[in-house]
């Protein structure tokens, strides 16, 4: 089993050397290389060789003892810290390098908060440890003051013992500690072992190694149990820029994968590599615990789960600054879009997006090397000569007080309203959402709908229209009708209740702050006390050590993002200072944000607070603050009074009712939920009479078909989940709940329906569910159908392709590749995921034009 470990610290903490050191004695490599010589194993950029600094992460396989290992170097400078964070995704260990002459620095303590937060067990090697200035007793103290008090002395067995009872009382019975024990400790995170030596002289690298090793080999039975386990992987990076071959660097958590087996998105894999620096070997089956790039993947992303695995929550360690990119030569920006979106494949952080009103790509990005090396890149790889120029912070909104915001959306034939509580959360807190309100009041599946456009953009503030945060929404009420909403409706409702709620109650300006730590000559620290003053930023009292000032605290991004010049030039070069990303607090000068900005949220197109009422069979535009007064559903300062309300029916969809059917008679029924309505007493359900207009039938009803003869019936066989997978939208949705992304798949092929003459059926696996039989119900206007027991949706509709292919003119969409065989040989149509995704979106493009209205 292949046990990984990461390497982190501080830039400039000997990170490189370490892992030279590491290889070498494992006979990885044959020879030392050097950062400053350019010929480091993992160092294999050109920029990396030639700047001395690690850019990217890149795994090594190495062989200790008798146990396989994985060695994951990472960038240490901090403009390269989403590239590391996104690297303990694949970590099972890690080692935190510290510098012997620096201490605990930092960036060392925002690492380690990392490490924790991410539980992953963390051995701490003191490097540099041949300098005079290294003494071990003294940087004992210091780890533990500024990391954690549980860091203690490998070599101190008592130290060890005294983190835990049962270790304590086995080590005052045998005088010792057993390897098991100290690696229930170290896996447990109980202790966070201390070893020292110098990289550079290959001093204590040995004593590393061992402990590494130890760990590996005790940790040999866990890891070997999750190769039975269902296969689970996460996606902790991804190269594709200037490569033949689109890379998926992924870490298996659980099972295996083989060679030609498709993704859980629905993707297949043409080849497994396993690297170890620049190099990689092909294998035919990557199994639980190894590091691999998949090859083939396309629709991958960093910070993906696949199969068992969530997706990743946000980074931690985020840009906050915004840059426009200028182009140097004759390149049309517009025309460079899709090759600079490729950045955003590698690194999501960077956030490449277009400004169709400036006709400009912008771009964040954390600090200066980063943008230096980014151009580079562009030009070797891409061969645009660009530069970046700053446009400032990127500054967030959250809302100023408690308020209850109303959305309604009623243009002809749709229908739908929400009622969302929003609050002020604690810097930090993100976006909560949470539901308070009867499924006798909105039945549990428009909560979801709500829940999930809620949750799927980007929500702008109305002070400068930037991105909100720490708010908590509540759903606290809403309507839907019988006949006349669908999901789309929902979305508008949504977007318009959030910001008529952002209008009533005002947004406030919240900015960016970095922590830091300046070390200045004595004399100087006063000078500089003044400035970080001046900057709005606060600070405790200054520590002095040795003629050296330490003055640590916190100010806004925008002011002391560039203080290193100004530093640099009054100490003349003897000044120092460390910024680290701190989040968003409130704006010290909104005001002047607020007026340069120029934002006038009336005007934002794209974001309407008003609301559409329906007013003498046409709809009517309502503004924000008009809203409250004409809503279907009392607010809750309402709720207890006595009001008048249009009669708009509450009764559930005909979805929300189980009407199983029997699964040899299915193409009966389904023939008799449309058209086909022969005899007394048909199936409640949808119907369509003389006209084209759909009605819901809850009696007895005699339907008399039409005399004329008529085409084939079409019909169009979705593979639910295959879709699901391969679209992004769906797929955000379903990582978080799979009825809310089978619920909002079903609304797309509703209003697809609509709009075109297809019998429309879904088809869900639910081949694992022990005992289920064929199933089919109505959906508003179409049909969902979940499979047997050990039957997958591929079965089911290659089996209703062959058995009613001449009865019915058939289409199947589907990117499943042996399906799609199977379907052609069968004489139907078919139609790729991603093909029928670009006719939906055709399709809702004519609707707009058609109904006039603004949807996404």
């Amino acid at each position: 089993m292949n046990f990984t470990w990461g390497i982190l610290a501080h830039v400039d903490a000997g990170k490189t050397t370490l892992s030279e050191s590491i290889l070498f004695n494992a006979k990885a490599i044959a020879s030392l290389g050097r950062v400053d010589h350019g010929d480091a194993f993992l160092d294999t950029d050109m920029q990396e060789k030639n700047r001395g600094i690690t850019i990217f992460s890149k795994p090594a396989v190495f062989s200790y003892g008798a146990n396989e290992m994985t060695l994951l170097d990472t960038p240490g400078h901090v403009d390269f810290a989403t590239e590391t964070e996104r690297a303990l995704w694949a970590l099972d260990g890690a080692i935190l390098l510290i510098s012997g002459t620096d201490g605990v620095q930092p960036h060392t303590r925002t690492l380690f908060s990392l490490l924790k937060k991410f539980q992953i067990p963390t051995i701490i090697f003191v490097n540099k440890m041949d300098m005079e200035n290294a003494g071990a007793d003294s940087l004992i103290a210091n780890i533990k003051s500024e990391l954690a008090d549980n860091c203690v002395d490998l070599a101190d067995k008592e130290a060890i013992a005294s983190e835990s009872e049962a270790a304590m009382e086995e080590y005052f019975e045998t005088g010792s500690i057993s390897d098991a024990t100290v690696a229930e400790l170290f896996n447990s995170r109980k202790i966070y072992p201390i070893l020292f030596g110098s990289a550079l002289k290959n001093d204590g690298v040995d004593e590393l190694l061992s402990f590494m090793s130890l760990m590996a080999s005790e940790n040999q039975d866990r890891m070997k149990a999750r190769e039975s386990e269902d296969f689970g992987a996460r996606v902790y990076k991804i190269e594709s820029l200037g490569r033949d071959s689109r890379l998926t660097f992924t870490k298996i958590t659980s099972g295996s994968i083989k060679v030609k087996d498709v993704l859980p998105n629905g993707e297949k894999i043409d080849q497994i590599r396993v690297y170890s620096g620049n190099k990689y070997e092909q294998v035919d089956e990557a199994k639980a615990f190894d590091i691999v790039a998949l090859v083939r993947p396309k629709e991958t992303f960093a910070g993906q789960g696949l199969g068992v695995e969530n997706d990743r929550e946000e980074l931690s360690l985020t840009p906050v600054l915004q840059y426009q990119i200028s182009f140097l030569d004759d390149t049309i920006p517009r025309v460079a879009f899709p090759n600079l979106m490729n950045l955003n494949q590698e690194d999501p952080s960077l956030n490449v997006t277009w400004d169709a009103s400036l006709e400009q790509i912008k771009i964040n990005l954390m600090g200066q090397v980063q943008t230096e090396i980014l151009t580079q890149r562009i030009e070797n790889e891409l061969s645009y000569k660009v530069e970046f120029v700053e446009c400032g912070v990127l500054y967030k909104e959250t809302i100023a007080a408690a308020v209850e915001g109303v959305g309604h959306f009623e243009p002809l034939r749709h229908y739908a309203e929400a009622h969302i509580f929003m609050e002020p959360l604690e810097p930090g807190s993100g976006i909560q959402v949470e539901a308070n309100v009867s499924t006798d009041e909105l039945a549990l599946n428009w909560q979801r709908l709500i829940e999930t456009h809620i949750l799927e953009k980007e929500h702008l503030g109305v002070a400068i229209g930037a991105p909100i945060t720490d708010i908590k929404f509540t759903i606290v009420g809403g309507r839907a009708h019988i006949k006349h909403t669908e999901g789309g409706d929902f979305r508008e409702a949504t977007y318009r209740a959030i910001r008529q709620g952002l209008m009533e109650a005002g947004t406030r300006v919240l900015e960016p702050y970095f922590k830091f730590e300046i070390a200045v000559p004595s004399s100087m620290i006063g000078r500089v006390m003044t400035d970080i003053q001046n900057m709005n930023g606060t600070f405790d009292a200054p520590d002095e050590v040795d003629g050296v000032s330490i003055l640590v605290g916190r100010a806004p991004a925008s002011t002391i993002r560039n203080y290193q010049v100004q530093l640099a030039t009054f100490t003349k070069g003897e000044g120092r200072i460390s910024l680290i990303y701190d989040g968003y607090d409130a704006c010290h000068n909104e005001a002047e944000v607020i007026e340069a900005s120029g934002y006038n949220p009336d005007e934002d197109v794209d974001n309407p607070a008003s609301s559409v009422f329906c007013s003498h069979g046409a709809g009517d535009i309502v503004p924000w603050y008009e809203v409250k007064g004409k809503c279907h559903v009392p607010c809750m300062v309402d709720k207890n009074a006595s009001q008048d309300f249009d009669e708009i029916p509450t009764k559930r969809m005909n979805h929300g009712v189980d009407e199983w059917l029997d699964p040899d008679e299915i193409d009966k029924i389904l023939h008799m939920a449309t058209h086909s309505n022969h005899g007394k007493n048909p199936k409640k359900g949808w119907h369509y009479g003389d006209g084209d207009r759909v009605r819901r039938v809850d009696s007895d009803y005699v339907y008399k078909a039409p005399k004329e003869i008529k085409a084939k019936e079409k019909y169009l066989l979705v593979d639910g989940y295959n879709l699901i997978y391969a679209w992004p939208e769906l797929k955000e949705v379903l990582d978080v709940n799979l009825d809310g992304a089978r619920g909002k798949l079903l609304d797309i092929l509703s209003n697809y329906k609509a709009m075109t003459d297809y019998n429309v059926i879904a088809v869900f696996d639910a081949y694992r569910v022990k005992g289920h039989e064929v199933t089919a119900s109505d959906y508003l206007n179409i049909h969902q159908v979940f499979t047997a027991e050990a039957q997958t949706a591929d079965a089911y509709i290659e089996r209703f392709t062959h058995e009613h292919g001449k009865k019915y003119d058939i289409t199947v969409v589907t990117s499943d590749g042996l399906e799609q065989v199977i379907i052609r040989g069968a004489g139907a149509r078919l139609i790729s995921s991603r093909e029928f995704i670009q006719e939906v979106e055709q399709k809702a493009v004519e609707l707009r034009n058609m109904y006039d209205i603004e949807m996404d």
